[in-house]
This record gives structure tokens, sequence and C-alpha cells, in this order.
């Protein structure tokens, strides 16, 4: 088990330190008929907002040497549906989930954090185990506890913030004076590639292999901070995911492996959690 909130109530512990990365495995069930979701420590689901957001035109995904370029625009149906959707599925995929809300405008992030905290099991405990707190890459330190408090408002689950990557460490430290419960490094940076059907730019997020070095870099450069460290991309090996843990990351998060290869990814988790 690996305690993931030290400093909350209840804690937020896992039983393993390999997750699944906001994006990557849907609201839940995409993954199910193909692999055995009970190996991951949790999965962070796709992007919550308030409202539905309907996300870019397509092309969405550009192909680069390296990795790939995607840009969905944080589609996704809105908190209301995802919960009529979801709540019944949640408890029956062997793992816990975390919730993504990206930062939004303070009144939304609360009425978002208070519906999602609002669905329970017969027995009133909370469906899901945590929320994590996306920030925009142009986040500013003390855009921060704003966002933070918004979303305390609205429920008592421990709180992960995701940092981009490459990020300043006065960012991390305004998450931790505003009582985060855990950090992510982090959200990837924008690139530019080509879509392989139409050759049109497509503009967005870069994923890839490449990128674990980006993530080891910033474990080195935010060692010190006094919360756990969660380690978010470039993970494509077993090997990967090894150097990130002896890094000083209390867990990691799978992102673009488990379009590529989810039998992969489903190794990578079964052997760590051995």
């Amino acid at each position: 088990m690996i305690e993931l909130a030290p400093y909350h109530k209840t804690g937020l512990n896992l039983a393993s330190p390999v997750l699944i990365a906001s994006g990557f495995g849907g609201y839940g069930p995409n993954y199910q008929r193909l692999i055995d979701l009970s190996v991951f420590g949790a999965l962070v689901t796709l992007p919550i907002t308030l409202r539905p957001e309907r996300g870019t035109l397509q092309p969405r995904l550009g192909e680069t040497t390296a990795g790939f370029v995607l840009d969905t625009g944080l589609q996704n149906p809105g908190v209301r549906k995802v919960i009529s959707t979801y709540r019944r599925i949640w408890p029956r995929l062997g793992t816990p989930v975390i919730a993504h809300l990206p930062a939004d405008q303070p009144d939304d992030l609360t009425r978002t954090a208070r519906a999602l905290a609002g669905i329970q099991t017969p027995q009133g405990d909370p469906i899901l185990a945590a929320i994590e707190l996306g920030l925009p890459l142009d986040a500013a330190p003390d855009d921060v506890a704003p966002w933070l408090d918004a979303v305390r408002a609205g429920c008592e689950l421990p709180i992960l913030v995701k940092l981009p990557l490459g990020g300043h460490r006065a960012l991390a430290e305004s998450a931790v004076q505003a009582q985060a419960d855990a950090l992510v490094l982090g959200t990837p940076p924008l690139a530019t590639a080509l879509s392989p059907i139409d050759r049109q730019s497509v503009h967005g997020h870069l994923f890839g292999a490449a990128l674990h070095s980006l993530v080891h870099h910033d474990l080195h450069r935010f060692k010190g901070i006094d919360l756990p460290l969660i380690a978010a991309g470039g993970i494509h090996s077993l090997a990967d995911a090894r150097v990130l843990l002896t890094s000083g990351a209390a867990a990691v998060q799978i992102d673009s492996l488990l379009l590529r290869d989810p039998q992969a990814a489903y190794q990578i988790a079964l052997e760590i959690g051995k």
C-alpha cells in the first residue's frame, strides 16, 4: 500500500503506485475488456467540468517522430451526465477512481466538486477516491489557492494538484501552502505536428517516450517539497517507471502507452505491484 495524502484526514491509500493518467483511461470502462484494471493503483478520469464542453474540431491528433500531439479541448459531457452514466460503473471497476477537474471559475469548480462528492455507496462512503486539479500551462502562483479553496469548498476528498512540466517551483510551493495533498508532475508542453490524415497542423499537448526525461528532471527540481510527488508522462517501459520511482516519485501515471500498447501498460503495473 502507498499513501498519497498523508496529511489528509482520511488519506489516499492505494494498492499500487502505478496509476492511469487523465485522458487515457476514459471515464473507466474503456479498457475493462482488454486488461485487468485492478493491477493499477487508481484511474484518473477524463476532464470533468460543470457544463458540457464540445472540444476542438478535427483533426485533433498529429504524429511526431517521438510521439504525438493531441488537442481535445477538454471535451466532456458535463458533470451531471458523467455522474448519471458512471456512478454505478465506478464501484465495479476494481480500482479507485480519481476525478480530474481542470482549473475553472471558482464557483464552477465548487459546484462540480460538490456534485461529485455527493455520489456515495449504499453504505454512505464516497465513490470517488480523490480529485485531481489540473492547472493550466499559464497558471500563476497566486491563482493556485483560490482554485484549491474552491474545490475544497465543494468536497472533503483529497486533492492532487497537477502542475505543468517545467513549471516554476513557486507554483508547487503555492500548492503546498494552499494545502494540496499531493503534486502531479505534470501537464506536458505544447507542440505542433501534422495530422496523418490530411496533413493539417495540430496544436496541442505533446505525448511520448521523450517526455520521460522532462518528468525525471522535475522530480529532481522539486526535491525537498514536503508532499508526495506523482510522476506523469513518458513511461513506456518497466525501466522507465522504476527510474522515476527510485528518483523520488511516490507514484507514477501512465498515459500514451495505454493507447499504443495496453498490454504493456498492464505488465508494468503488474510487475511494479509485486
